[in-house]
């Protein structure tokens, strides 16, 4: 049945109280223009429907018991009055006008669902495992939370959510589901999800908070997908404890942090992008995980990503590119895994450091301005990968770091491709190193290095210092523009199975260091072969030492060097020269040149021994 319904007591219409003690379920009370300021008890499931083109107000309370539907239609509710639903309320085409005070203006503990409805500084409570559906609403100018759910679920569609403390608060085992909204210019942090809640947000936009965009804490679940978060003055998502999964998101233009992870946090990242957050596009710290695929992160960030104290992360198929910093930071213990990404274009690519560790994997790293990896008392695994193009160095590992690749190429790296300082190792199998200023090797390092081709370089191809091990094996240097093998200080070299070929000046330089040579081949030499200075010790077996256009070897100043079942061959001229209280012994080897100088000469007291040996 439909009732007309009158705001004043003269009109010929009943007045809506009276309507109220008479109308049976179902009934439709049409309400004429005017302000009805009474309480309302709706015992029975009603529709309460104002005209279009008419203003119909209800200012007094709102009560809907347990058991009872009532539909609002094109009425506007104002001032302070509070609605109760603990049955089912329908509002479509409703405007709420409040004066908030506390966090529920509407408190629901039944179902509650609004379409096209206005909500200003009229806030919502759901509790109790109540339900809610807002569909194409406005929520606008809040003093303090548009939506605040407490063990309820809320599902909003084609919503506006703006100029509120929060827009939404989930609390203790709440439910989210948020599409095609619109979240803006919130004074605090614009969503918040709390003791284990649950958010789902897709095809949404976040943007213009004064704080963060998303907040999660206490073992919630946040998922995002096909959504624009941008412009917030603080982290833009910040997870503590919680799970994260964002998938074809833009993250962009933060203040602070794209995403923070913080205390056991764990992120899944696909297919997204993140670019010019001021500090980091992401960080995580205290045990985080984080699994970042087919993702971009784009400057102008000061860091790509930093992962702090014991955090982890695997990258794949990700692009680092244009930070003005660091591109990829690991400290205190973190541990990354990096396979099929690109780290360009940027200030240092990565940078490992107190006791972290990376798994490098079929990856490129170019263009930096400084080096392009930098290892620091932390462990670094490259496999397959290409460093190349940097304006700095490829490889930098110091502070007794340990670092092992195998099938890299390192090429055209300004300054050395690889740099080992302070007590570090490097093992390196089944690599090539093109164009730039070689490696060097110091302070008690270890360089171990087989199956390898070092071509090209503007300096030595390979440097030691001060107390370093090198041992090269089955490998070759070639065509450099400077010497092969440099050695001074105390340093040991160790050749076996390979060939020094083609270096315009002298190939392999020792001071002050001790030379193995095995199964090995020197050739092609502008200078000499090899040059041994102050107290120099070298042992050469089984060797083919041929075709210098300089004596092909020198060894002088108190050196030593031993020669066993070797050629010297096709020298242009001397073989052997020793000075200054230097010794060499020779057996079962063979020495032939152009006949146009000696083989061996000894002077300043040194002295040549020579046994099972020819010379022409």
């Amino acid at each position: 049945m439909i009732h007309k319904v009158s705001a004043s007591k003269f009109s010929f219409f009943k007045t809506l109280h009276n309507v109220l003690k008479k109308a049976q379920n179902n009934d439709c009370l049409v309400l004429m223009p005017g302000q009805y300021n009474m309480p309302l008890f709706i015992g029975q499931s009603l529709t309460l429907k104002g005209k279009k083109d008419s203003t119909v107000i209800i200012s007094g309370s709102i009560m809907i018991p347990k058991g009872v539907t009532v539909h609002f239609e094109n009425i506007k509710i104002r001032q302070d009055i509070q609605i109760l639903v603990e049955g089912n309320a329908i509002f479509q085409q409703c405007h709420f006008e409040g004066s908030a005070v506390n966090e529920g203006l509407i408190v629901c503990h039944g179902q509650l669902k609004m379409i096209e409805c206005t909500v200003a500084n009229a806030p919502i409570l759901l509790k109790n495992g109540s339900t809610a559906v807002m569909n194409n609403c406005h929520f606008t100018t809040c003093h303090i939370t548009h939506i605040t759910a407490v063990h309820a679920h809320i599902e909003l569609v084609a919503c506006h959510l703006e100029d509120a403390l929060h827009a939404v608060v989930l609390k203790e085992n709440a439910r989210a589901k948020i599409m095609q909204c619109h979240f803006n210019k919130q004074r605090s942090t614009q969503l918040l999800a709390q003791n284990n809640s649950e958010i789902s947000i897709v095809d949404s936009t976040i943007e213009h908070g004064d704080n963060s965009a998303l907040d999660a804490s206490e073992h919630c679940l946040v998922k995002l997908q096909n959504t624009t978060i941008q412009h917030h003055r603080a982290t833009q998502i910040a997870m503590y404890s919680c799970t994260l999964y964002i998938e074809n998101c833009h993250v962009q233009y933060g203040q602070q942090f794209g995403l923070q992870l913080v205390l056991f946090s764990e992120a899944t990242v696909i297919n997204c992008n993140f670019s010019q957050n001021n500090d980091a596009h992401i960080y995580g710290n205290s045990q985080s995980a984080l699994f970042i695929k087919n993702s971009t992160l784009h400057g102008p960030s000061k860091i790509g990503v930093q992962l702090d104290k014991q955090s982890v992360a695997h990258f794949s198929r990700t692009a680092f590119k244009h930070q003005q910093s660091i591109q990829l930071l690991l400290s205190e213990q973190a541990n990354a895994s990096i396979e099929q990404c690109t780290f360009c274009t940027g200030h240092q690519g990565i940078v490992a450091k107190q006791h972290s560790h990376c798994t490098l994997l079929d990856s490129i790293v170019s263009n930096h301005n400084q080096s392009a990896i930098t290892i620091n008392d932390s462990e670094l695994i490259a496999l397959g990968n290409q460093i190349i193009r940097n304006n700095g160095n490829g490889l930098i590992a110091q502070r007794e770091a340990t670092v092992m690749m195998e099938n890299n190429r390192f090429s055209d790296n300004d300054l050395s491709h690889i740099i080992a300082i302070q007590k570090s190792s490097v093992t390196i199998q089944k690599s090539k190193f093109i164009r730039g200023k070689g490696m060097y090797i110091a302070d008690s390092s270890l360089l171990y290095m087989t199956k390898s081709t070092i071509y090209d370089g503007n300096n030595t191809q390979i440097e030691g210092n001060n107390s370093t091990k090198i041992y090269i094996v089955e490998s070759k240097l070639s065509n450099g523009r400077s010497e092969a093998i440099k050695a001074t200080n105390n340093c040991f070299v160790h050749l076996t199975r390979s060939t020094v070929s083609a270096h315009p000046l002298q190939q392999i330089v020792m001071n002050n260091s001790s030379l193995v040579i095995l199964d090995s081949i020197i050739e092609k030499g502008l200078q000499n072969a090899l040059a041994l200075t102050n107290n120099c010790d070298a042992r050469i077996e089984n060797c083919q030492i041929m075709q210098h256009k300089d004596t092909q070897i020198i060894a002088t100043l108190q050196s030593t060097i031993k020669l066993l079942q070797t050629q010297l061959t096709s020298g242009n001229m001397m073989n052997i020269n020793i000075s200054h209280h230097s010794k060499a012994t020779l057996e079962h080897c063979t020495l032939t040149n152009n006949k146009q100088a000696p083989n061996t000469q000894a002077t300043h007291f040194s002295e040549i021994s020579v046994q099972h040996s020819t010379m022409n």
